[in-house]
C-alpha cells in the first residue's frame, strides 16, 4: 500500500487527486486501525520524502515519461501546495509531522536550494505547528504516535533554520523524548534487553563463557540495534540537547535526570543478573570465546568512535588494549574478518559524508581495514577497501579531513604490500604514485609522504614479487621524486595538523626538505647496484636545500640511514665503499669543509700546532 502510494505521488498532475491521496494515506484504516509499529511510521515518512525526491529529479533533468506530456505535470511547488492542503485537522496532528518532515528531508536534504524560501519556510511553519499541536493533545495518541512524531521532529531538524528549532515547545518534547528512548519498547526497553541475554550465555570448554551469535538473544539484540529508533540516536540526542538548552521549566529538567537515573539503575542491574558480568575486564581473554570477543568488540568501538575521534585513541589506553586485542583475535578467521568490514563499511561507498559523525565512522572504518588488508581477498579488496578509500584519495580535498587522507593512503599502502594482492598491485602503484605526488604538500603532512614513497619504493625492489614484473618501478619513482626536486617549493609547510614536527627538528618541514627526506628513507630498500647510483644523488639534493636548519636535519637523517643497521650486509659493503673510497664523507660535507670546519676528533691538534 505505502509503495503504492509513493509511486502514485509522483504520477498524479491533478491537485486534487494529490490531496485526496495525503488525507487517505492519514486516515487509512489499514495502516492506523492499530497502534502502528515504528517501521510503519518510518515509511510514511519515505513516502514523502521519496516522491518529493523523484519530482525533484524530474524538475532538474526536465525529462518526459510515458505517462504525461512535460505541460501536464504540476510544478513542484504546485504540487508540495497540493500535499500540503491534503493534511487535514481529521487525522491526529502528530501524524502531520510524518508528512512535512518527509517533504523536507526530501526536498532540502541532498539540495537546500532547490526550493523557494517561500515554500521552504511554509513547511518548517508546518512542522513546528503540527509538532507543537500533536506533543499538547499527546495524552491522546499512543506511544508509538509519539515515537513516530519525535523521530519526525528528528529528522527534519536539521533542515530548521534556528528560529523554527526554537519555536518548538521543548518543555513537552524533552519528557516524550526521554520516555521514548530510554523506556519504549522501540528503544532501549529500560535495559532489560541484558537480562535476555543470561539464558543464552553457556559455558563451554576450558570453563570459557560462549554467546552464540546463532542465539535467540543475540538475534533480538541485532534487531534491536536496526530499529528505526536506535538508528537514529545520534539525531534524537542532537535532538534532547538542544532542547535541554533551549526549556525553562525545572520541573522538566528535574524529570529528565530521574529518568536518566532510572535507566541507567535498571541498565546495571540486569547487568549484574547477567553472566558476562562476572568477568573481569582482565580476564575477559581467559573466560570468553573467541566468538564472543571477535567483532562484537570492534562493532562496539566502531559506534563509539564519534567519542574515540575527539579525545584520540593514544590517550584511552583501555580503548587502545580492547580495540588492539580484539583486532588480532579477528585476524585469525578471514571469513569473520570480510564480514566485520561488510557490517561497518560507509553507508555510501564513493564518496565523503557531508556529516562529521559519518566521516569519524569513515575513518574508523579505514584505520580498521588497515590492519585486515594484508589476509583479506583481493576480490574483498575490490569491493570494499578501494571503494572506500577512493573518494579520501581525491586531489580536490578538503584539508580539514587530514587525518582521514591518511588512513586512506595508510589503506592504500597496505593492500598493495599484500603479497596475495600481487597482480592488483602491479596494476595500480603507478596510478596511486602520480596521486602521491599530486595531493602533496596540499592534502598530505610530509611525514605521511615520506612514509608512502618507502613503502612503494620497498614494494618495488627486490626481493619483492613485483620487482619482478615491472623491474624498473623503484627506479622511475625516484626519478619522479628526483624531478620534483629541482621545482619544489622551499617554504616552510604550515596548515595542516602534525606537518610541523618531524622527530629530527621543530621547525617545519619544506617541501623540498620532505622530498630529500623522502629518497634518503627510500635507501635502505633498494638493490645493491640502484643504491651505489642513489648516494651521491641523495647527497647533492641535501645541497639543494635551502636552510641550514633544514640542510642540517637531512645530511643528520642520511647518517642515520647509514649507521643505524637498516641495511643489509650488501648495501652495508656498498655504502661503506662509497664513504671510504669514492668520495662520499668529502662529497656529504663539502660545504663545510670549505671554511675553517673541517670535523676533527674531540682534543686532536691541526696541523698548524707546533707541537
Amino acid at each position: 500500500l505505502l509503495e503504492s502510494a509513493a509511486n502514485l505521488f509522483s504520477l498524479l498532475s491533478n491537485p486534487s487527486n494529490i490531496s485526496l491521496l495525503t488525507f487517505q494515506l492519514l486516515s487509512a484504516p489499514a495502516i492506523w486501525h492499530l497502534p502502528p509499529h515504528v517501521e510503519t511510521v518510518v515509511q510514511v515518512i519515505n513516502v514523502f520524502s521519496s516522491a518529493s525526491i523523484r519530482l525533484l529529479q524530474r524538475q532538474e533533468k526536465s525529462l518526459a515519461t510515458v505517462h504525461f506530456n512535460l505541460q501536464n505535470r504540476l510544478k513542484l511547488g504546485d504540487w508540495t501546495v497540493a500535499v500540503i492542503e491534503g493534511v487535514r485537522a481529521a487525522s491526529p496532528r502528530s501524524r502531520h509531522t510524518l508528512v512535512f518532515a518527509g517533504l523536507l528531508q526530501g526536498l532540502t536534504s541532498q539540495r537546500p536550494h532547490s526550493i523557494s524560501r517561500s515554500l521552504r519556510t511554509a513547511l518548517q511553519d508546518a512542522l513546528v505547528v503540527a509538532a507543537n499541536l500533536g506533543l499538547r493533545d499527546g495524552s491522546q495518541g499512543t506511544i508509538s504516535i509519539d515515537v513516530g512524531l519525535i523521530l519526525a521532529v528528528s529528522l527534519a531538524f536539521e533542515s530548521l533554520d534556528q528560529r523554527h528549532k526554537a519555536s518548538l515547545k521543548h518543555d513537552l518534547l524533552l519528557p516524550v523524548l526521554s520516555s521514548a528512548l530510554f523506556f519504549s519498547d522501540d528503544g532501549l526497553h529500560q535495559g532489560y534487553f541484558l537480562s535476555t541475554i543470561d539464558s543464552d550465555v553457556v559455558e563451554g570448554l576450558g570453563r570459557k563463557f560462549h554467546w552464540s551469535t546463532e542465539s535467540s538473544s543475540y538475534q533480538q539484540l541485532r534487531s534491536m540495534a536496526s530499529s528505526p529508533l536506535i538508528a537514529a540516536l545520534g539525531g534524537l540526542s542532537r535532538l534532547a540537547a538542544f532542547s535541554i538548552g533551549q526549556t525553562q521549566n525545572l520541573a522538566v529538567l528535574t524529570r529528565l535526570i530521574q529518568d536518566v537515573c532510572a535507566f541507567s539503575r535498571s541498565l546495571s542491574i540486569q547487568w549484574r543478573q547477567n553472566k558476562l558480568s562476572e568477568v573481569d575486564p582482565s580476564e575477559e581473554m581467559l573466560f570468553l570465546s573467541d566468538e564472543t570477543l571477535r567483532s562484537s568488540m570492534l562493532k562496539i568501538l566502531h559506534r563509539l568512535c564519534f567519542i574515540s575521534s575527539r579525545l584520540g585513541t593514544d590517550t584511552l589506553s583501555h580503548h587502545a588494549f580492547v580495540y588492539l586485542v580484539a583486532v588480532d583475535v579477528l585476524l585469525q578467521d578471514r571469513t569473520q574478518a570480510e564480514e566485520f568490514l561488510r557490517d561497518i563499511q560507509p553507508a555510501k561507498i564513493g564518496q565523503i559524508p557531508k556529516h562529521p559523525l559519518d566521516r569519524s565512522m569513515d575513518r574508523y572504518f579505514l584505520i580498521t581495514a588497515e590492519h585486515f588488508a594484508s589476509i583479506l581477498h583481493t576480490f574483498a579488496v575490490k569491493e570494499l577497501l578501494a571503494p572506500a578509500a577512493s573518494p579520501y584519495l581525491s586531489i580536490d580535498g578538503d584539508p580539514k579531513l587530514f587525518h582521514i587522507f591518511e588512513a586512506a593512503h595508510c589503506v592504500m599502502l597496505a593492500v598493495l604490500a599484500a603479497p596475495h594482492n600481487i597482480k592488483y598491485a602491479v596494476s595500480q602503484i603507478e596510478p596511486y604514485a602520480g596521486l602521491l605526488f599530486q595531493v602533496f604538500p596540499r592534502l598530505l603532512s610530509p611525514r605521511q609522504f615520506r612514509f608512502a614513497v618507502k613503502q612503494l619504493v620497498r614494494i618495488t625492489s627486490p626481493p619483492s614479487l613485483v620487482s619482478e614484473q615491472r623491474p624498473l618501478l623503484a627506479a622511475t619513482l625516484l626519478e619522479a621524486l628526483h624531478t620534483r626536486l629541482k621545482r619544489a617549493d622551499s617554504q616552510p609547510i604550515y596548515g595542516l595538523p602534525e606537518a610541523d614536527a618531524d622527530g629530527s627538528n621543530t621547525e617545519p618541514m619544506s617541501e623540498q626538505s620532505a622530498l630529500v627526506h623522502a629518497l634518503i628513507d627510500a635507501l635502505p630498500f633498494l638493490s645493491a647496484d640502484e643504491l651505489e647510483n642513489w648516494l651521491p644523488a641523495a647527497v647533492k639534493s641535501i645541497q639543494l636545500i635551502q636552510g641550514p636548519a633544514l640542510r642540517s636535519a637531512a645530511k643528520k637523517s642520511f647518517w642515520e640511514v647509514l649507521s643505524n643497521g637498516d641495511m643489509d650486509c650488501n648495501r652495508a659493503a656498498v655504502c661503506v665503499t662509497w664513504w671510504g673510497t669514492r668520495g662520499g664523507r668529502d662529497l656529504l660535507l663539502e660545504d663545510e669543509t670549505n671554511g675553517n670546519h673541517a670535523p676533527t676528533m674531540s682534543c686532536a691538534l691541526r696541523r698548524t700546532s707546533k707541537l
